[in-house]
């Protein structure tokens, strides 16, 4: 029993595991601390030897736990003994630590099957180990601003300070000569709306909006609070992009799980469409090809036929050829031309147009002649289609080949874009 062994015989019994906890009770519990909090992914970097020791003796650290448990079974060891009170303080620091591993490690990307300390830590410490890198990779050819998440907050708050600042005081004021205010209640509400000021202009300068870009191989997303952070393309798997809060946000899950649930329903369906295209890996490999976007105009047209009858649908302008797709679903068209793929939600004609523009310019080609085929469109070769010069001053676009004829009005953000385009076909 350990009544009749000193401490130091069961050491020598136990063969330096008890050292060994001793050791890893601190580690153990320095790792659960950093992890708590907004910083935790930067103190988890900074502690990165107790990682690397946790994850290299955790595995002996629970055979020691397990040995002593059991030989204090055999020899009836007192509940009070200092091996057993070690032994109960590392294994509750280590279910916290792998408790708290798991929520972290959930937070950031998809966790399935049962925790598991080393395993966890390992994915953790690995999704951590660099910062979000906000220059572009080799292989990536542009980066793209989706939008920004928070700015009415901030704007709300920029026109609160003023009011509040010049406005209450104002109030406050005509408040104690009309109503006869005694300096002993002034004072108190004057005081308070000084604070409310402070407390309206440190947040104001406090709040920073959330940002995302997209590249070819990355979502970045840079919360309003907490560390950036990045989702590769191509770990993004079959339906790893959902709409959240009634289709106005995403979850992104692939490598990293994002979850923004305050886009805005265009800018969420939008954000979906590019998605599934970098999903598929020739548009992210023939990306790299391309040095400057190719110039497109997208604008609304009606297209008569040779026997007359006249269709509705979108145009797309270019250096080399003229493109009408007919009906609702152009870009639905277009998308699954580039990517075989459908969505269940909105695809704009100029969303699916603004992601190939970073496509080498006769692959682009090559998905609209199957889009306008499918569609039963039409596609006409700069050479060969007349522009009326007199419509294009007003902004009118009418162009005819053969017995067909293309009418439509170019959007005024376009007409720079469109004459450009038209230059080169003269």
């Amino acid at each position: 029993m350990e009544g009749q062994s000193t401490l130091e015989d069961l050491r020598r019994q136990l063969e330096g595991r008890l050292e060994l906890l001793e050791a890893m009770l601190p580690r153990y519990r320095s790792l659960s601390d950093a992890l708590k909090g907004r910083r935790w992914q930067r103190r988890l970097r900074e502690r990165a030897s107790f990682v690397e020791e946790v994850l290299a003796r955790d595995a002996a650290c629970l055979e020691a736990m397990e040995r002593a448990t059991r030989r204090a079974e055999l020899e009836s060891w007192p509940k009070d003994s200092p091996v057993l009170k070690t032994v109960q303080q590392v294994r509750k620091c280590r279910e916290v630590l792998e408790a708290r591993v798991h929520e972290r490690l959930a937070s950031l990307t998809v966790v399935s099957g049962a925790a598991s300390l080393e395993l966890e830590l390992r994915q953790l410490e690995a999704l951590v180990r660099t910062p979000v890198s906000f220059a572009l990779e080799p292989g990536e050819s542009f980066s793209q601003l989706v939008g920004y998440s928070g700015r009415t907050l901030q704007t709300l708050l920029g026109i609160a300070v003023p009011l509040v600042a010049v406005g209450l005081p104002i109030a406050l004021l005509v408040s104690t000569l009309t109503l006869g205010l005694t300096l002993g209640l002034a004072g108190p509400l004057f005081l308070g709306l000084m604070l409310a000021v402070v407390g309206l202009v440190a947040a104001l300068v406090g709040l920073r909006p959330g940002a995302l870009w997209l590249t070819p191989a990355r979502l970045v997303w840079l919360p309003s609070s907490g560390e950036p952070v990045a989702v590769r393309l191509d770990a993004l798997p079959e339906g790893g992009v959902r709409f959240v809060r009634g289709r106005r946000g995403l979850r992104v899950e692939g490598d990293r799980s994002v979850h923004l649930p305050w886009l805005g329903w265009k800018r969420a369906a939008r954000l979906r469409v590019w998605l599934e295209m970098l999903r598929h890996p020739k548009l992210r490999e023939r990306s790299a090809l391309v040095a400057e976007p190719v110039e497109w105009v997208c604008f609304p047209a009606l297209h008569r036929r040779e026997d007359g009858t006249w269709f509705e649908g979108q145009a797309v302008l270019s250096r080399r050829m003229l493109y009408f797709l007919p009906g609702p679903e152009a870009g639905a068209a277009l998308l699954r031309s580039a990517t075989g793929k459908e969505l269940d939600s909105r695809v704009s004609l100029p969303w699916v147009l603004d992601m190939l523009r970073w496509q080498p310019e006769s692959d682009v080609d090559v998905y609209l002649l199957r889009a306008v085929k499918a569609s039963r469109g039409a596609a006409w070769p700069a050479g060969l289609a007349r522009l009326s010069q007199e419509t294009f001053l007003a902004h009118e676009l009418h162009i005819s080949y053969g017995r067909e004829v293309l009418t439509g009005r170019v959007g005024w953000g376009d007409v720079a874009a469109a004459e450009r385009i038209l230059a080169s076909w003269r």
